[in-house]
């Protein structure tokens, strides 16, 4: 029963590939055309790698590749039943942990669902806080204005005062020559 429904598959996929070869076209005209064709692309395939040793075996690689490609041959290098058995063993602590946390996690999903929390999220909720939120929204803008007008006002302050300060340094070193001057002159006489 196999072997026909395996015949069976290779039939389809051969109708398939003469319908994605052909087309429309009548195919028994077209045979001997596609067959010299293919022949000559080999050819062309066979020349070209002639002298390149690397592409030949990787040419000679494909079957290979092909193998390791198959699911097949994945699923006979599974793991025993005692290989996964001894796997869950080792990772046991692992899973109860997430299995615990899977617990709390489903525990809590009921205030996550609750009412309150729907009734926050919920279409006619939104217009209410879009309201509340306009209004904050126009409050904090006030207040950015606010600062900025007093750290400019601040910065103006703290310009004059360091202007005065620097001038009063300035005057307090002249006097400060001046005395000494005259002290010098005191002394002389």
């Amino acid at each position: 029963m196999a072997d026909y429904e395996a015949l069976d598959f290779l039939e389809q996929r051969v109708s398939s590939l003469e319908a994605l070869v052909f087309g429309q076209s009548e195919k028994d005209a077209d045979y001997p055309k596609i067959i010299d064709s293919l022949l000559e692309v080999q050819a062309k395939i066979n020349t070209s790698l002639a002298g390149k040793k690397k592409a030949a075996q990787l040419y000679e690689k494909l079957p290979d590749l092909k193998k390791y490609l198959d699911h097949r041959y994945t699923d006979e290098m599974m793991l025993s039943d005692d290989a996964r058995e001894e796997t869950i063993l080792s990772e046991s602590e692992f899973l109860e942990k997430q299995a615990a946390l899977y617990q709390k996690l489903s525990e809590k999903q009921q205030h996550v669902n609750s009412e309150h929390v729907q009734g926050i999220f919920s279409q006619a909720a939104v217009p209410k806080y879009t309201e509340n939120l306009q209004t904050l929204s126009q409050v904090q803008i006030d207040q950015q204005d606010a600062l900025a007008t007093m750290s400019e006002e601040t910065r103006r302050l703290l310009n004059a005062y360091n202007n005065i300060v620097s001038l009063l340094s300035k005057q307090f070193i002249l006097w400060d020559e001046h005395v000494t001057q005259l002290e010098l002159q005191a002394q002389k006489k």
